[in-house]
């Protein structure tokens, strides 16, 4: 067992007064029975709502309704995660009648869509058959492992809006391109495979303390984070799930108004 200690704070700051905004948060904990929130606090001094959505992320809607120089989102919060128990068994391509849907209710068939972050070229298509001439665990991390050989981390190499191949011929790329690619090359097999956004414990860079990893349904989800070669243990915590980065990114919205934007984040994720 594994005991999650996050502290995120982040502050937007505009040269001219922002008359209205809307945000999409997702930095909450996702409700999956591995895990037990002993506290878990999002404040903002904007309005904030909270909901679930239909693939059980817990989503706050940020509302700045009055004129303001600031926007600040703060979490707070401590989580035990236990240790998963990896599956052994190999996928079955067509899904069972009982296995038609994930434990939320969702079609495993939406998880096998491309999107255009995620759509592979030939070259993807062609590295993925060539490995998972079946499909077990210790081929699809081969697979995470040649992506992550071909695309080298890389900071400020691309972008949120980078899809998978741009990635690709870039060489270069994030935690969200190596997910991105591995996504693409998953789904290319047939198989349902989500994005993951969430925390890694114990990194010292804000920007490697927020993560993405990806998951793929093994008669249940499996996690694997491509960027440092591993299936996902106790030292990640998850917040939104999604078909790519656009679907589960953490802050996600649009304002009035504001002009020049900057933006401070310090995020720390310990034990």
């Amino acid at each position: 067992m594994s005991r999650i200690l996050v502290s995120h704070n982040t502050l937007y700051e505009y040269e001219e007064p922002v008359r209205y905004a809307v945000q999409r948060i997702f930095l909450s904990p996702r409700l999956e029975t591995h895990r037990r929130i002993i506290r878990w606090e999002v404040d903002s001094n904007a309005d904030l709502f909270q909901y679930k959505d239909s693939l059980g992320n817990i989503m706050h809607i940020l509302v700045v309704s009055k004129p303001t120089r600031s926007i600040s989102i703060d979490i707070s919060g401590e989580v035990e995660v236990t240790k998963f128990k990896r599956t052994k068994t190999a996928l079955v391509k067509k899904p069972s009648v009982k296995n038609f849907k994930d434990s939320t209710g969702t079609p495993l068939d939406y998880f096998r869509c491309q999107t255009l972050l995620t759509t592979p070229n030939s070259e993807i298509i062609s590295l993925a058959k060539s490995i998972c001439r079946s499909i077990t665990i210790s081929n699809l991390l081969a697979l995470a492992n040649a992506i992550e050989t071909k695309i080298t981390y890389t900071k400020g190499a691309t972008n949120v809006a980078t899809s998978a191949t741009e990635a690709w011929e870039k060489k270069a790329g994030v935690c969200q391109d190596h997910a991105h690619v591995m996504l693409s090359a998953c789904r290319s097999l047939g198989l349902p495979a989500r994005y993951v956004s969430g925390y890694l414990k114990g990194q010292a860079r804000a920007s490697e303390a927020t993560h993405a990893w990806v998951e793929v349904w093994l008669q249940k989800w499996l996690g694997i984070d491509v960027t440092h070669f591993k299936i996902i243990d106790d030292q990640f915590l998850s917040l939104a799930v999604g078909l790519d980065y656009g679907h589960a990114s953490p802050v996600r919205g649009f304002r009035q108004g504001g002009g020049i934007e900057t933006m401070e984040v310090e995020v720390s994720v310990t034990s």
